[in-house]
């Protein structure tokens, strides 16, 4: 049994009871002394026999850069060549001894993860190990020893448990599983961190595992909090991200959120504690948002969500940091431009038939556009590969341009607190006829609003309507059904769960029904946000004839 991506186990009795000891005194030592973090980060991007990545070298130094600022001090980063298999496996060593109990080791990895057949015969459900895959890795020769199998790291976490050491987790890679949408070509290469499966005739990476530590999964290791990018079934794309300064990276979404996190931004009530349910509330809700719905991390163990992981007053660096609406753009004039290429026409001629577009760059199709325009069929791309809006001739760019912007301010106004967004019955794009539902939980504040921006930036005004109770119960979701019509493209469905019943906002949405406004309601939602306690959601509805 993998720590990588099933609760289910069929570990020994012996096991079983050292788990049911650690899982009661696990919550008992957490946050009980004051603790030091260890940390070992390795991020790939090049490697020697594969396809290479262009954002987990980003992610890791992303995540050291945050660690250090949190004020830790036994910090090993591995990047590209240096990260092989006995200098990570020296660093962890070296981290174990070091560390002292009721100390907490991270170790967190971003690059290729493949799978293979597995080691001890009965272990996996599936029959397949996990495996991340160093830069040097090749299935045959020398090679075949750069790579770090699934039950390694059982021991490995087993072990740092049996010293009372705290185990975080991040493996932002993926191992099989298919695409939730599939890719346009016209967004060009979209890098995903799954490595093609492979055949191995003879290995040179000799294993010796008991098969009890195979066994192990997230019950039997409640010291470990584990942090997947995706799904079993989901392969991982490489996104990209604007960073504070409003310059482009290529990243990982889970590293991403996760660096955000560990600075405070997880901490949804503000008291400077920052728990495993915060954390994964965070790490969940805005990874799907930033990766428009492609993953929802895997996040384990599903219990003990008062652990701590870290605390305002051991880690300096931790600054609580809670919604606000003033800390948003008022109407999206503060973002950086939408940098929009145009498919089908010259660089010179693109620019021309894109005409005089407000808050937008005309870049070429390589230089990492947010959007593409084929000039030719009337859709728009994003970088990701969807289709967003479809029949848009020239004069309808701004109004997708500006639900672009809008999109990213909602993210912003979003991130610290964000409501639980789910499209049923999948997240795949659905088509002409069909009923899909949306559902809302994890209202702290029962007061709602739910509207939708379409793909050209038509507002649509869902909840409250006339006779519609403004207010939810908190106790259980809220569920609407829609059937998929034209136009076909993206619709992007935004939730609001307040304090107080916002009547003043709810009547000015309505009156902007069927126009398009999206820069209005950035801007309406900023002003009368300003003092509310709120929580928003962001979900996409990706539709196609």
């Amino acid at each position: 049994m993998s720590c990588f991506d099933r609760s289910t186990h069929r570990g020994a009795s012996a096991i079983r009871a050292l788990a049911l000891a650690a899982a009661m005194l696990w919550p008992m030592l957490s946050g009980a002394a004051a603790s030091e973090l260890h940390a070992l980060v390795i991020g790939i991007d090049e490697y020697r026999y594969g396809s290479s990545l262009r954002g987990a070298v980003n992610d890791a130094e992303d995540i050291a850069a945050t660690l250090r600022r949190l004020g830790v001090q036994d910090l090993t980063v591995l990047l590209n060549g240096n990260a092989t298999r006995d200098r990570i496996e020296a660093s962890w060593r070296a981290i174990l001894r070091r560390a002292q109990p009721g100390d907490k080791v991270l170790l967190s990895y971003a690059g290729h993860g493949s799978q293979e057949k597995e080691h001890v015969p009965g272990s996996e459900e599936d029959g397949r190990d996990e495996v991340i895959l160093l830069g040097g890795f090749n299935a045959v020769g020398p090679g075949t020893r750069e790579r770090i199998i699934d039950d390694e790291f059982n021991a490995w976490f087993k072990a740092a448990g049996e010293r009372n050491l705290e185990v975080i987790f991040v493996a932002d890679a993926c191992y099989s599983g298919t695409l939730t949408r599939s890719f346009d070509e016209r967004a060009g290469e979209v890098l995903t961190r799954a490595a093609p499966l492979y055949s191995i005739t003879t290995d040179m990476l000799a294993l010796d595992l008991p098969p009890s530590d195979t066994d192990l999964g997230s019950d039997d290791l409640p010291h470990v909090t584990f942090l997947a990018a995706g799904q079993e079934n989901e392969q991982i794309p490489e996104i990209q991200i604007r960073d504070a300064n409003g310059n482009y990276q290529v990243r990982g979404a889970l590293s991403y959120m996760f660096a955000r996190a560990l600075e405070g931004r997880a901490d949804d009530d503000g008291d400077g504690i920052l728990t495993r349910g915060e954390l994964k509330l965070y790490i969940r809700e805005n990874v799907r948002m930033y990766s428009e719905a492609r993953q929802t991390p895997n996040l384990l163990p599903r219990a003990f969500d008062g652990f701590e992981i870290l605390t305002e007053g051991t880690f300096p660096g931790f600054e609580p940091v809670t919604t606000s609406a003033s800390a948003a753009p008022t109407a999206g004039t503060e973002l950086a431009p939408t940098r929009l290429a145009v498919d089908g026409l010259s660089a010179t001629d693109g620019a021309a038939a894109a005409g005089r577009l407000s808050s937008a760059n005309i870049v070429g199709s390589g230089d990492q556009p947010d959007l593409i325009w084929d000039s030719r069929t009337g859709e728009v791309i994003t970088h990701l590969g969807d289709v967003i809006a479809r029949d848009v001739q020239r004069g309808g760019l701004q109004g997708v341009i500006d639900k672009w912007r809008a999109l990213e301010a909602i993210r912003m106004l979003s991130e610290s607190s964000s409501l639980v967004m789910r499209i049923q019955p999948s997240d795949q794009a659905h088509h002409r006829g069909e009923t899909v539902g949306i559902e809302v939980s994890g209202l702290r504040v029962p007061y709602f609003t739910l509207f939708s921006l379409s793909g050209d930036g038509t507002l649509h005004y869902h909840y409250p309507y006339r006779s519609d109770s403004p207010e939810l119960p908190l106790n259980r979701p809220y569920k609407v059904e829609f059937e998929v019509t034209q136009p076909f493209g993206a619709d992007h469905l935004i939730a609001i769960a307040s304090d107080r019943e916002l009547t003043d906002l709810n009547r000015a949405l309505s009156r902007l029904d069927g126009q398009r406004a999206a820069r209005t309601a950035v801007a309406l939602l900023v002003t009368h946000l300003q003092s509310a306690d709120y929580q928003m959601g962001l979900q996409g509805l990706y539709t196609v004839p």
